[in-house]
């Protein structure tokens, strides 16, 4: 079985266990619209073969984009959120997902927050955090989201600078997903400052598994009975060897 092969079955369980936690009616035509959206994919290869960088990749099929990226797509899709905050833009490739469920949706704004490549010494002046050894091959002339096509970008605002200098400022957020820096510190920083302001909202955190936040968190909210008064489903990831491991988690 291929990589995208299974990328679309993971999903589809994915996808199941998040419909029957969060009381979602199965409305999995989304995906197969997502799927069937050749020009987003034209569009995507046609940022690909401008970037120095990337030119020899090309995508055939969203499948092979990650069960992550894909299971952001149907959760928007389905809550149809009207303001979206993201920090960690990298590349763009998960950002251009969440833009165009926004888009198929015809509702809603995305807010991400990001630093610059070359100001990445500026701000992370001994070590970033855990996860960072992934970017490092990230071209430094490059600007956060240059992979978006586009016409996506309408509903898109851009933040250059950490996190902590902004995220106290959002209201009205209806879906959180993190996927800056992985430190506790940080995590833990953005979760709970953004919902300080936006109560009970939906939160993403990518590569949770690379500190104790996430555990804590539901911890802290399950009572001494043990039954969480959170709702959260993990999201599987398949790696290149074709291996499922749970690489992120949704909390509501």
């Amino acid at each position: 079985m291929s990589k995208s092969s299974n990328v679309k079955k993971v999903l589809e369980n994915c996808i199941d266990k998040f419909n029957f936690k969060f009381k979602i009616k199965n409305k999995k035509n989304f995906i197969i619209d997502l799927y069937k959206s050749k020009f987003f994919l034209s569009e995507l290869n046609k940022k690909v073969k401008s970037n120095l960088h990337f030119r020899t990749r090309h995508f055939k099929s969203v499948y092979e984009l990650s069960v992550y990226r894909n299971f952001i797509y149907y959760v928007i899709r389905c809550i149809k959120p009207n303001k979206v905050v993201e920090t960690g833009v990298l590349h763009g490739l998960t950002t251009a997902w969440i833009l165009k469920a926004l888009h198929d949706n015809n509702k809603g704004k995305l807010i991400s927050i990001d630093i610059k490549r070359s100001d990445w010494k500026k701000y992370f002046k001994t070590k970033m955090g855990p996860g960072s050894e992934f970017d490092l091959d990230f071209p430094e002339n490059e600007n956060p989201g240059w992979i978006i096509p586009d016409y996506l970008r309408k509903r898109w605002k851009l933040i250059y600078g950490p996190s902590h200098k902004f995220i106290n400022n959002f209201k009205n957020v209806d879906l959180f997903i993190h996927d800056s820096d992985h430190s506790y510190k940080n995590v833990k920083n953005e979760v709970e400052t953004i919902l300080k302001k936006n109560k009970n909202i939906p939160v993403i955190i990518d590569n949770f598994d690379m500190n104790r936040f996430s555990f804590d968190y539901l911890k802290k909210n399950s009572p001494k009975d043990g039954y969480c008064k959170k709702k959260y489903v993990f999201i599987d990831e398949v790696n290149d060897n074709l291996e499922c491991h749970e690489s992120a988690i949704i909390i509501q």
